[in-house]
């Protein structure tokens, strides 16, 4: 019995994740809220159209493949809403500094990648999204203004 909640409440949280966008871009698709001249312009060379890996996450890779830039729309997560998702990312972990960020939407914070690249986690009214910057030659400052470019761009159209 134990196993069977535990199956049930997995697929919940599966479904919840796969649920349309809850934000002022519903029913958009991710790769939309950026184009690729934006992408490129911001990461330094050019990048193909973006991808969208799954529902709210579109990846966009540079031409010399060695680059790229991934955004992750945030959507209700079981009980959890965007911003409550948003919140939850600024929470302290050890080992791991994050930095807040003025001028971005209603709130944004910094958080260095595991295993390289940076993300920036940006709350915007009631929605949120990360943008995740990183690839072979991108220095934490090239990273650092990409993903502060592309936010600004992106929050215009949420």
């Amino acid at each position: 019995m134990c196993v069977r909640i535990q199956i049930v409440t997995l697929s919940s949280i599966l479904l919840a994740a796969a649920a349309p966008l809850s934000s002022a871009a519903d029913d958009a698709n991710t790769c939309s809220l950026l184009t690729p001249a934006q992408v490129g312009a911001a990461l330094g060379e050019p990048v193909a159209d973006g991808k969208q890996v799954v529902t709210r996450m579109c990846e966009w890779k540079s031409a010399s493949g060695k680059k790229s830039v991934l955004l992750t729309v945030f959507g209700q997560m079981g009980r959890l809403s965007p911003v409550e998702r948003f919140m939850n990312s600024k929470k302290e972990v050890a080992g791991i500094t994050k930095t807040p960020v003025s001028g971005i939407g209603d709130d944004a914070i910094f958080i260095p990648g595991m295993g390289g690249g940076l993300s920036l986690n940006v709350r915007s009214k009631n929605s949120a999204f990360q943008i995740h910057v990183s690839g072979t030659g991108v220095s934490e400052d090239q990273a650092r203004r990409t993903a502060e470019t592309l936010a600004r761009q992106a929050v215009l159209k949420l």
